[in-house]
């Protein structure tokens, strides 16, 4: 390319300095009506600039519909810096007949961009193309056939498809009609205007390169457009379909959750109702007071045990239905109240509790699942205690820099085993488990919810320490600070 650049310019069929100057003046005029960021020096003709001009938004348009009209805008563009360039040439040659072919290609693409701008998407398509058809239809019957004006029929074939959606393709065929029937038309049709000069052998030669150049390179890049959207879309098509099978594998988890959750939620309901079943019937046999009283008490544990199993499901759907709050919380406080309403539990009272919590510490978060947080696993830690201790110990503290609540006991502990498995609905991991296996895994679903984590330190025969670290806030700092 370099090198016939040269010769062009010893053979003085191209002065280029003085090419630049005319070019330069003249895309300055041409794009002067656009306001397309450009400097003194340099028309910047950015994909930014050409989208900001033509108020493309990525997101109304689909993917591919967004390419197909950065696609029009480029070919607008390059239509007229071909249209300039051969102007130029044939004016330092003196070569006049296709100067009116030249300013139809550089004023068309400038009412395509216009049509862009004023969303009217189709139409600027539909107008570039028919305006690069007739362009090209008159150079080839004014050109010399060794010229190779024909050439350009093809990147404007190829182009018709490229800047239309499958769901305009009867478009497409039409305007591809439209060209073929402008090219047999020319070939055939010996259509020659009058009063038209033969250009020297030489330009013809230097014509047949520059349109073998320019036609090839644009028949290409509509062609690479084509492949680039094609392999879009089917990155596309695999990312949907692998997010699809995500979202079923989801959904598959969630329903054998769900048939689970069911089965094991029918069973624990039913389970103290039979129990009371047959406590009632021993009681009508029986005469004796004492017997009596223990078969009441009986019956008062399964429905406090059915009770408990009825908070811990409405719990697991409040959290799933309701919206986080973000109030301010004096977790001191918080953790007293949940302290004493757990007193009442059984073997409570022989636990000593440590709170070391100042009651000034304040965090903002949701007070009610940060109370169901508190209330599982303090309660978690009385029924799951060591009384062959010494003083058994339940301690609740806080870590301002982590934003983080503990609780640590020195009850049975976990065995390592049983660790990963701790948070799992319905699992119960030791022989003394007498609950539903909800209240761990309802604790980490809350603490989810709120954008925390929670973790566990365990060892079994010394206990265990649950932390639960909540999201930072910005305030939760300046009101501890």
């Amino acid at each position: 390319m370099a090198a016939w650049l040269s010769t062009l310019e010893k053979c003085d069929i191209l002065n280029w300095p003085k090419v630049n100057s005319h070019l330069y003046t003249v895309r300055l005029y041409a794009f002067d009506a656009f306001p397309l960021s450009y400097t003194p020096n340099r028309i910047d003709l950015t994909r930014a600039n050409l989208k900001a001009f033509i108020r493309i938004k990525k997101d109304s348009p689909s993917r591919a519909e967004y390419k197909r009209l950065m696609l029009t805008a480029y070919l607008s563009v390059t239509c007229m810096a071909v249209a300039l360039a051969y102007a130029t040439l044939d004016l330092l040659n003196q070569v006049y007949y296709a100067i009116p072919a030249y300013v139809v290609l550089l004023c068309t693409p400038m009412l395509s961009l216009w049509l862009l701008r004023q969303q009217k998407y189709k139409l600027a398509k539909v107008a570039l193309m028919v305006a690069s058809n007739l362009v090209v239809f008159w150079v080839a019957i004014t050109d010399p056939f060794e010229t190779g004006a024909f050439m350009f029929f093809i990147p404007v074939g190829i182009g018709s498809f490229a800047m239309l959606a499958f769901e305009d393709h009867l478009t497409g065929f039409v305007l591809a009609a439209f060209t073929s029937a402008l090219f047999l038309l020319a070939f055939f049709g010996d259509i020659h205007p009058t009063a038209i000069t033969r250009p020297t052998e030489f330009y013809i030669k230097i014509s047949f390169i520059i349109n073998y150049f320019i036609s090839l390179t644009i028949a290409l890049l509509a062609l690479y457009f084509l492949i680039n959207l094609n392999k879009a879309s089917e990155l596309e098509l695999i990312q949907k379909e692998d997010f699809a099978n995500q979202k079923n594998a989801e959904l598959q988890k969630v329903n054998d959750e769900l048939d689970r959750f069911v089965y094991s939620v029918s069973h624990d309901l039913r389970s103290p109702l039979s129990s009371i079943l047959g406590l009632t019937n021993l009681a009508r046999k029986t005469n004796d007071r004492e017997e009596l009283l223990q078969i009441l008490m009986m019956i008062q544990g399964r429905v406090n045990a059915q009770d408990d199993f009825i908070k811990e499901i409405i719990d697991y759907s409040r959290n799933a239905r309701t919206e986080t709050a973000n109030e301010p919380i004096k977790v001191g406080t918080l953790v007293r109240e949940t302290i004493e309403a757990l007193r009442f539990n059984h073997n409570a009272d022989k636990i000593q509790f440590k709170q070391l919590i100042n009651d000034d510490v304040i965090i903002f978060s949701d007070r009610i699942r940060l109370t169901i947080i508190l209330n599982n696993l303090i309660a978690n830690s009385i029924k799951y205690h060591d009384f062959s201790k010494p003083i058994p110990t339940i301690e609740i503290g806080y870590r301002s820099a982590q934003n983080a609540i503990y609780v640590t006991d020195n009850g049975i502990g976990i065995a390592t085993i049983y660790q990963d498995k701790i948070f799992n609905m319905f699992f119960r991991g030791s022989d003394r488990s007498t609950g539903s296996g909800l209240g761990l895994f309802i604790t980490r679903e809350v603490v989810e919810k709120l954008g925390g984590s929670i973790i566990l330190e365990s060892t079994e025969g010394k206990g265990s320490t649950f932390t639960v670290f909540l999201p930072i806030a910005e305030h939760t700092v300046q009101a501890n600070s």
